[in-house]
């Protein structure tokens, strides 16, 4: 009897244990849908959390929903401007079929539309009013050195609004810019007293901060001053280097001066080597002097073995026994 009701027992208790895995395994003959934020199929576990969508492409940056304000696919473009969108967002501006599709008079990348569409991305080249980096390399319009020379980025002076709006450091009618627009004031360049009060150009008040009243002076190299306060003066300034007052003096071969300063007088500095007044002069051999100064006169002296006149064989000469 005892073995009977051991038998039914653990019968009972198996049959409960395969109830309870039934359960578990919850299939309720439904599959979960990846997408609907539901437990289709009752296991406690919603859409992407449920390892029956670990597989699913919407769990593995799937196609991008083109509604949802949210970039699915993970490639930085959302909704209708990533293009796996187009045929889905057929109502605006297709980026990259030559169509104008909203009729707008702006065709695919001229279209607003497509300022932020994936494929109005692939120019290297900057624009430089359109609030957008179109090449990529983090810096927008003006502030994309390709910018520097576009038009739009150059700032004009505007000469009533107390500001430096091109950053040269002067404002309004401080800067040259402004010279045409601020005719009532002092022109601070032109020689004139244009306001009438007494003061012409840098001597007014009214032109203490103006650019030309704010420029170094120019250097004048042989007054003694440092005009351009720059610590340097006359021919020791970088500024006369070309001045004619800075060009070293030149020896003058023939006064008994040393006019270069360089402790050579006259035929002695190397200035003169080539003066006419420093050749040595050569004997004259048939003058009856000596004309270099060597002590040797005519054909006696050296310089006239080979002339003419020395070649020739006077009487007195074969008296004295010469050929």
């Amino acid at each position: 009897m005892k073995t009977l009701t051991c038998f039914i027992m653990i019968s009972a208790l198996l049959l409960m244990g395969n109830l309870a895995c039934d359960s578990e395994s919850s299939s309720n003959g439904t599959t979960e849908v990846c997408d609907n934020d539901l437990d289709d199929d009752g296991d406690g576990y919603i859409d992407c959390d449920d390892q029956d969508c670990w597989d699913a492409a919407v769990c593995n940056g799937g196609a991008e929903v083109c509604d949802n304000g949210t970039d699915d696919d993970g490639d930085g473009f959302v909704d209708c401007n990533d293009l796996d969108c187009a045929a889905e967002c057929e109502y605006t501006e297709t980026c990259d079929n030559g169509v104008d599709d909203d009729d707008d008079g702006f065709v695919d990348c001229d279209d607003q539309d497509c300022f932020n569409n994936q494929a109005c991305h692939t120019t290297t080249d900057e624009v430089c009013d359109n609030g957008i980096d179109d090449d990529g390399d983090g810096h927008v319009d003006c502030d994309d050195s390709d910018c520097a020379g576009d038009a739009s980025c150059i700032v004009v002076e505007v000469c009533d609004n107390g500001l430096d709006d091109d950053g040269d450091g002067f404002a309004d009618c401080d800067d040259f810019d402004c010279a045409d627009g601020c005719e009532y004031a002092e022109v601070c360049d032109n020689g004139i007293d244009d306001d009438g009060d007494g003061f012409v150009d840098c001597e007014d008040q009214d032109c203490d901060a103006h650019q030309s009243c704010n420029e170094p002076l120019p250097e004048i190299c042989n007054d003694g001053l440092d005009n351009d306060a720059d610590g340097y003066f006359d021919c020791d300034d970088f500024d006369c280097l070309e001045a004619p007052a800075c060009q070293p003096a030149h020896e003058l071969c023939g006064n008994g001066m040393d006019d270069d300063g360089d402790g050579l007088v006259d035929c002695a500095d190397e200035d003169c080597f080539e003066a006419p007044a420093c050749q040595t002069p050569r004997e004259i051999c048939d003058d009856g002097a000596d004309n270099n100064g060597n002590g040797l006169i005519d054909c006696d002296d050296d310089e006239c073995f080979s002339d003419p006149y020395c070649q020739v064989v006077f009487p007195e000469d074969c008296a004295n026994g010469m050929d």
